[in-house]
């Protein structure tokens, strides 16, 4: 991921704080003021998202927003 696919995704879900950690290999999207009740991790919302590829990233981001319009 590079920094202008960073700032996309980032504009694309600015609930996210989105970054590559230096000395990880992965994507890293950790929810930014936001605490989850227990009822939204039952349905599947995560506080963070570890995915090994940009695309991995950008589905796991989409299948919360999807989650988040069913709550």
């Amino acid at each position: 991921m590079n920094d202008q696919e960073r700032q996309r995704l980032q504009q694309q879900y600015p609930a996210w704080h989105i970054r590559r950690p230096p000395t990880m290999g992965c994507l890293v999207a950790t929810r930014i003021d936001h605490r989850l009740t227990q009822q939204e991790i039952y349905y599947g919302l995560c506080a963070t998202l570890v995915e090994d590829t940009y695309q991995q990233l950008i589905g796991a981001l989409a299948n919360q927003r999807k989650i988040e319009e069913t709550l």
